[in-house]
């Protein structure tokens, strides 16, 4: 598939029908090499309920203080039948312009994206974007106020959290049944 969304074979086989998400963000973004789109229960809530998603764990400290949204209605306004889905350039442009520089966006409904230099460290921030909203969940349940990390803490965690091949390396060992 290029970047201009379209099957590069004559007769190929249906694609995915967000592919332009995927498309818009590579075409905005040269350094995303990896695209991560996930539909992660502990996400999905700061999606829908209007609380920002902070980073609240030091291995979180690549998120923005607060994560992008992207509200599809507001990409979509103007369009009689609209759904959920990033069906088109239009709308794949739009969600690439909400994610600007962040390396993750959430977006209204069941899903969350983000992009990567390379796979291991898409795949190390789409965890850690977990926990830190398992975490940050957790901690709203006890109460309203929570403390995220400062721009101080964010810069200095982000400098030294910066290697996602050691995360990487022992998840895939745990994926493998310790191997």
């Amino acid at each position: 598939m290029a970047l201009a969304c379209k099957p590069v074979a004559a007769g190929a086989p249906r694609l995915n029908g967000e592919r332009n998400l995927h498309c818009e963000v590579y075409k905005a973004r040269n350094d995303v090499q990896s695209v991560i789109h996930a539909h992660d229960l502990a996400v999905i809530p700061f999606g829908v309920a209007g609380v920002p998603l902070r980073p609240v764990i030091a291995q979180a400290s690549f998120l923005p203080p607060e994560t992008p949204l992207f509200e599809i209605r507001d990409a979509n306004s103007s369009v009689s039948r609209r759904g959920t889905l990033v069906l088109d350039g239009h709308l794949g442009a739009a969600l690439a312009e909400r994610l600007g520089a962040d390396p993750v966006v959430l977006m209204r409904g069941p899903r969350r994206d983000g992009g990567g230099a390379f796979g291991a460290q898409s795949n190390v921030r789409a965890i850690y974007t977990h926990i830190d909203a398992q975490a940050q969940s957790a901690a709203l349940a006890l109460g309203p106020h929570i403390t995220a990390l400062d721009s101080v803490e964010l810069a200095t965690n982000a400098a030294e959290n910066f290697d996602a091949d050691r995360p990487w390396q022992n998840y895939k060992t745990r994926l493998s049944g310790g191997r």
